[in-house]
C-alpha cells in the first residue's frame, strides 16, 4: 500500500482554495485526497448531480510545464486548480483561481510558470 503523500500549497493557493464556494472547495479538496493516495483525481465521469458541477482534470498543454495538471471546477463560475503530483512523496499545488478571460490569462500563467521554475530549482537542490 502508498503511504499517503502530503499536500504542498505555493504561495496562497490554500487561502484562495478556502475561499472557493463551498460545493468547489468541496470537490478539489475531495481531488487533492484522491491524489494523496495515488488514485485517479478526476471525477469528471461522476456528474455532480445536486450541484450541476462539472468537472475536468487534464494535463496542462504547452510551456514547458511537465507533470502539471489544470483542475477545472464549473460551477456557476470557472475555477482552476493546477497542481503537479509526479513526486512520490509529495503533491504541490502551484496556483488556483477563479477563471475571468477567454483562453489562458497572462498573470495566471505568469505565476504558474515562476512557481514550476522554484519548485525544479527548490527539489533539484533537496530542499524540498
Amino acid at each position: 500500500m502508498n503511504p499517503k503523500r502530503d499536500v504542498v500549497y505555493m504561495g496562497k493557493s490554500e487561502k484562495l482554495i478556502d475561499k472557493m464556494p463551498k460545493a468547489v472547495e468541496e470537490i478539489v479538496k475531495t481531488n487533492l485526497q484522491a491524489l494523496q493516495s495515488s488514485k485517479a483525481s478526476s471525477f469528471s465521469d461522476l456528474p455532480d448531480w445536486t450541484n450541476k458541477v462539472k468537472v475536468t482534470d487534464k494535463p496542462l498543454q504547452g510551456d514547458n510545464l511537465d507533470g502539471t495538471h489544470q483542475l477545472t471546477v464549473k460551477h456557476r463560475d470557472s475555477y482552476r486548480v493546477v497542481y503537479i503530483a509526479t513526486y512520490e512523496d509529495c503533491i504541490f499545488v502551484l496556483h488556483c483561481f477563479k477563471k475571468k478571460t477567454e483562453g489562458k490569462s497572462t498573470k495566471d500563467m505568469r505565476t504558474v510558470k515562476e512557481r514550476y521554475a522554484r519548485l525544479k530549482d527548490d527539489r533539484a537542490r533537496g530542499r524540498v
